[in-house]
């Protein structure tokens, strides 16, 4: 009896070490898979045998890069058969391997640092992007000539991106080589084109900056003055309060006309600066430019907790102020766009999906900024190569075949370099508060006051207020209202 539990503990364990190791599967990237001549599963050092399993989810790729009759190893004695055997894959040996690294590389695209432009006016923002070589026209050209798009570049230099003409086309802005002068090759006289169009900015809050700040300090607007009497033959501990709506008005310029075309995606709060209380919320999805300014009201109170000696009055005294802030202020803005690229693909070898060998005229967009949808996404379609089937539009394993996986890193790194300008203005607020509420020395109240005890049911009132309620509400402070009861 006790061998029975032994063994069944002991299948126990064994069950759940093996449900511990189980992990789910790894994506296994076909640029990263090299073929091996050195026998049956050997492989090149820091590669392993590709396995049945991991051969599966890339038959295809495996499949078009083995000859009619090509048989190649796998793990464990299982083999891929070339297109004459329809790829299929079955136990077998094969002087031959593919091959697998031990610590593949996904191959994310880097994310490179921000590109600043200065700030100005959208078309000025505009014209120096699509104008800076380095940053700009080299980058996306290169794009479009790993692609597989033909005459990538001018009549008058034999490399890519260079002797472009770079023109305003409605709303965008065309780049496209120069076909000025003679040339040679195959309709050369037929230059790719790159479209740059659809910009849109969004503002970023975290980036706030801002220059030298100009600040009133309070200023006294009204001084509420009151006393609390006690009618009663006791002392008197009593809750003086003063209520108001305090508004705080704030307004902003903007320098360059590109803040009508700045949109904020999230609602967020105008940073505080100074001593100048504010509590400014600026809406999502708006122009930064319609956002000229507004009002806040928020209800606030302010109490003492007094005793009043009996028959006798406390002078109550609180001070109304306003202060004001300006400053000018810069936040920096994501640019997002469109990248149209047109012309005819190369005949020698190009990156579309089913790498058509007839030339064909072909135009995609790439959306540069936030997701839009997967055709348009670079960023989705490089990190889904892996997936047969799932991606499209270009083959973005056949650019890392054909030019180096760091080379396109790098290409799609400078491509979606993020790209930033400035949204400039000033700022100015004006905010109202009360202070503390002062509380002076008692004052015996004479025997004929005395007599009046029974005005006041509670035995406590307040006495000799100097409160006007417009004239506050002029100055910002709304619903004022003091109060006296007695400490239950």
């Amino acid at each position: 009896m006790m061998n029975r539990i032994i063994t069944a503990n002991l299948a126990f364990l064994a069950s759940s070490l093996m449900l511990a190791q189980v992990q789910a599967a790894e994506p296994v990237y076909p640029d990263q898979v090299k073929w091996a001549g050195l026998g049956t599963g050997v492989c090149a050092s820091g590669y392993r045998p590709l396995t049945r399993d991991e051969a599966m989810s890339i038959k295809g790729n495996l499949v078009s890069r083995m000859g009619q009759w090509q048989i190649t190893g796998l793990a464990d004695r299982w083999v891929i058969m070339g297109p004459g055997y329809n790829g299929e894959i079955k136990q077998g040996t094969a002087g031959e391997t593919w091959c697998y690294p031990n610590s593949p590389v996904s191959g994310e695209i880097p994310t490179l640092s921000d590109w600043n432009i200065p700030a100005g006016d959208e078309v000025d923002v505009q014209w120096r992007l699509v104008h800076d070589n380095d940053y700009f026209i080299k980058p996306v050209s290169y794009l479009a000539h790993y692609l597989g798009y033909a005459w990538v570049g001018g009549n008058h230099s034999p490399y890519v991106g260079e002797d472009m003409d770079v023109t305003r086309v409605g709303d965008g802005w065309l780049i496209k080589g120069n076909n000025d002068g003679g040339c040679s090759g195959y309709r050369c006289g037929e230059k790719s084109s790159i479209k740059v169009s659809n910009f849109s900015y969004t503002l970023e809050p975290d980036s706030f900056s801002h220059g030298q700040v100009t600040e009133s300090g309070k200023q006294l607007v009204k001084t509420i003055t009151a006393n609390a009497t006690n009618y009663t033959d006791l002392p008197q501990q009593v809750v003086v309060t003063l209520k108001y709506d305090k508004a705080t008005n704030w307004s902003k310029t903007d320098t360059y006309s590109l803040s009508e075309k700045v949109t904020t995606k999230n609602k967020f709060q105008w940073p505080l600066v100074g001593e100048t209380e504010l509590a400014i919320e600026i809406a999502a999805s708006q122009s930064w430019a319609s956002q000229k300014g507004g009002s806040t009201t928020e209800t606030v109170s302010v109490e003492a907790r007094p005793t009043v000696p009996p028959h006798s009055s406390l002078p109550v005294r609180v001070a109304l102020y306003k202060s004001n802030i300006s400053y000018p202020y810069e936040f920096k803005a994501e640019v997002n766009y469109d990248l149209t690229m047109k012309g005819f693909l190369r005949w020698g070898g190009n990156a579309w999906y089913t790498h058509p060998e007839n030339r064909p005229t072909w135009e995609h967009t790439f959306a540069v900024g936030p997701f839009r949808d997967k055709a348009s996404s670079i960023r989705y379609q490089w990190d889904k190569r892996y997936i047969p089937g799932e991606v499209k539009w270009w083959d973005w394993n056949w650019t890392i075949s054909e030019y180096g996986l760091s080379t396109m890193q790098n290409n799609l790194g400078r491509v979606l370099r993020p790209i930033r300008s400035a949204v400039t203005g000033d700022f100015y607020a004006e905010s109202q508060f009360a202070g503390d509420i002062e509380i002076g020395q008692p004052q015996t109240r004479s025997a004929a006051s005395a007599q009046l005890r029974n005005a006041s049911a509670e035995g406590v009132a307040l006495t000799g207020v100097d409160l006007d309620s417009d004239a506050l509400a002029n100055e910002g402070f709304g619903n004022v209202s003091l109060t006296i009861v007695p400490v239950q």
